[in-house]
């Protein structure tokens, strides 16, 4: 009974969002269109070349790494454009196609020309009521914080799209304050695509889980004291049942995450980010779900030396499932199943639940600076252990974890105005500990270069 009415009154919730949109938009004061309305496009091509190798995962066998060897390139391209009838009132699409080949590794090539699928289509309604409510409506990306808990919608395409279905109501409050009101409902295939190669968008695993992911939240951000500024919120979500590649059956589950984010900061270089977040729930075979997680860093900027240095040190930590217990506590990352801090990392995940993070806890100091006025350095070395030592070789200890990013600007402005042509160069190192049963070195390196117009 108490699952049901969970279930009622989230769904209400859920409703509740979509029909707030249109309840708005029918009664807001009539929107006016401009005679001078204007319709703009762009894109954006982008090429990767891929290589990573000795990647440990917790598996059956135990004592194997994530597919071995993997060397492969990307082809990804984007076009979009955005009719604006007005200042209040417009709309965006974007179309977007990848392929893929693959040098070394299994067979996973995305032959040309591949699938193109629409990954936005929206409508913006802006300054209603007054100008303090904006609503947008449709196929659209959302990014909330640092992502650690929405922001990528369809994690088993990579990065070729980040896309939720959804509506999301901002309300403005005041100047420096907004409160968003959000409805997702994602689907496990892609709906508006062109020559569907029936991709599986939403699954934990290779087979085609066919897991649909909804749910709502209110998500609050406040700028008022420019020294400390606040997030607070409240996110629900649904996942439904799914079935394995093994045809194994694993229930569904509604979770609830209350949190909040703060980032302090003063005029001598010091900042800081802090959030935590509590989960609660219950799964669709009577278990009940409860987890948390804390995301702190805290940076010194060194703005009077070369290359204006920025050293930071921090934790990430989120809580594993105890087998001991009745209950559920490992941490759900909600729509947040992207390479957070590695992308060498998120693929350990890939035998548990693909990019699901959990049951994580690690320490790091991360380093950053400009050596010129196009180029930017990143560094970060972690020491990663597992608060549940549910790993194949029994410990505790995940290993080491060393990255080195340098993101450049090439040139700008060269066939029009706005356009951009950057890249960057990547090199992550994982050393495996007693957590795993392999002790051989992971790497993942990867080059990039993206055109925008």
């Amino acid at each position: 009974m108490i699952r049901a009415s969970l279930k009622h009154h989230m769904g209400m919730l859920l409703a509740g969002v979509i029909l707030a949109a249109a309840a708005i938009a029918s009664a807001a004061e009539p929107i006016a269109l401009s005679a001078s309305a204007e319709c703009v496009f762009g894109g954006d091509i982008r090429i990767r070349q891929v290589h990573f190798d000795q990647i440990p995962i917790v598996a059956d066998p135990p004592g194997v790494t994530r597919g071995g060897e993997n060397h492969f390139f990307r082809f990804r391209t984007r076009l979009w454009t955005r009719a604006n009838f007005s200042e209040q009132v417009g709309i965006y699409a974007r179309l977007v196609n990848e392929f893929r080949h693959y040098e070394t590794g299994a067979d996973k090539n995305w032959d040309w020309p591949d699938e193109a699928v629409i990954d936005a289509l929206f409508l913006d309604l802006k300054g209603m009521y007054g100008g303090m409510v904006d609503a947008r409506i449709g196929r659209q990306d959302i990014i909330y914080g640092t992502g650690k808990l929405v922001l990528e919608g369809t994690p088993k395409d990579g990065s070729r799209t980040l896309y939720h279905d959804a509506v999301r109501l901002s309300v403005h409050t005041g100047e420096k304050n907004t409160i968003d009101f959000f409805g997702i409902y994602n689907q496990p295939e892609n709906q508006l695509a062109l020559g569907s190669e029936n991709r599986d968008l939403t699954g934990y695993d290779p087979a085609f889980n066919d897991v649909t992911e909804s749910g709502a939240g209110i998500y609050m951000m406040n700028r008022q004291l420019e020294t400390c500024p606040f997030e607070a919120y409240y996110i629900y979500k649904r996942e439904s049942s799914w079935i394995t590649r093994n045809e194994e059956e694993i229930r569904g589950r509604d979770i609830h995450t209350v949190g909040t984010r703060w980032m302090p900061r003063n005029t001598r270089g010091t900042s800081a980010n802090i959030e935590l977040a509590y989960q609660f729930g219950e799964t669709d075979d009577d278990r009940n779900l409860e987890a948390w997680m804390a995301d702190a860093v805290v940076r010194q900027g060194f703005g009077s030396l070369p290359g204006a240095p920025v050293l930071g040190a921090g934790i990430y930590h989120i809580t594993g499932n105890d087998p001991e217990t009745n209950r559920d506590e490992g941490w759900n990352p909600l729509w947040a199943r992207f390479p957070q801090y590695s992308e060498l990392y998120v693929y350990a995940f890939d035998a548990e639940a693909a990019g699901r993070w959990s049951n994580v806890s690690m320490p790091y100091i991360a380093l950053s600076c400009t050596p010129n006025e196009s180029g930017r350095l990143a560094l970060l070395a972690g020491y990663m252990s597992a608060p549940e030592k549910s790993g194949p070789g029994g410990g505790g200890e995940r290993g080491w974890l060393g990255t080195a990013r340098y993101d450049i600007t090439l040139a700008q402005r060269v066939f029009t105005n706005k356009d951009r042509l950057f890249g960057h160069l990547l090199l992550e190192v994982f050393e495996p500990g007693d957590y795993y049963n392999v002790r051989k070195t992971a790497h993942f390196a990867r080059w990039e270069i993206s055109y925008e117009f």
